[in-house]
């Protein structure tokens, strides 16, 4: 009878001791690759696009297993040279719903969000500093898992919206020819 309690000791601290290596591997990187850690570091990776402050990077041929599928087309994001993002397309329903089946395995039940005008439905998680997007639009069957290290991130929103606002013409050029009623600077408020 001990036999049996010591066989069972041992079979529940090496699935414990499993399942939190996958979790800090999560906590501390991604399948090798470590969070914050300089892009100088994976030279294998080629460039595939960049701007501002943002790179994004591929490995050819490197590839995830997930249930007996192949899971490829990984993407590594850089900001400002620092490791801080994983996209990767999911290219069938099936391995949409292994990755959703393993997040909730591991992570419980999600937030979820839609977006009627998109035609996005999103599920997130969020491990300690990570947060973890799996995506669908319904209209054009594109589907995604996307891993996020915020405090790499820190500062990237600002940065995104700044880079909208000086391409965008929402605001700029005004026309010339336009008769704009011009109002003086700070007239409305009563500045005693």
């Amino acid at each position: 009878m001990r036999i049996h309690h010591l066989v069972i000791v041992v079979l529940l601290t090496t699935l414990l001791a499993i399942s939190t290596g996958w979790a800090e591997d999560l906590e501390d990187g991604f399948m090798g690759y470590q969070w914050g850690s300089d892009i100088s570091k994976y030279p294998a990776l080629k460039q595939l696009y960049s701007k501002g402050g943002l790179t994004f990077y591929a490995s050819p041929g490197e590839s995830y297993a997930l249930e007996d599928m192949t899971i490829g087309d990984v993407i590594y994001g850089f900001y400002r040279g620092k490791f801080y993002a994983v996209y990767i397309n999911l290219d069938t329903l099936e391995k949409y719903d292994a990755v959703e089946r393993k997040m909730k395995e591991k992570y419980g039940l999600p937030d979820h969000k839609s977006s009627a005008k998109e035609n996005l439905f999103t599920y997130k998680w969020k491990y300690r500093d990570v947060t973890i997007k799996l995506k669908r639009d319904q209209l054009k069957g594109n589907m995604k898992v996307a891993f996020y290290h915020e405090p790499t991130s820190s500062g990237l929103d600002q940065e995104r919206r700044i880079l909208e606002i000086e391409t965008s013409d929402q605001f700029f050029p005004l026309e010339k020819k336009e008769n704009i009623d011009m109002v003086p600077f700070l007239d409305f408020w009563d500045m005693r």
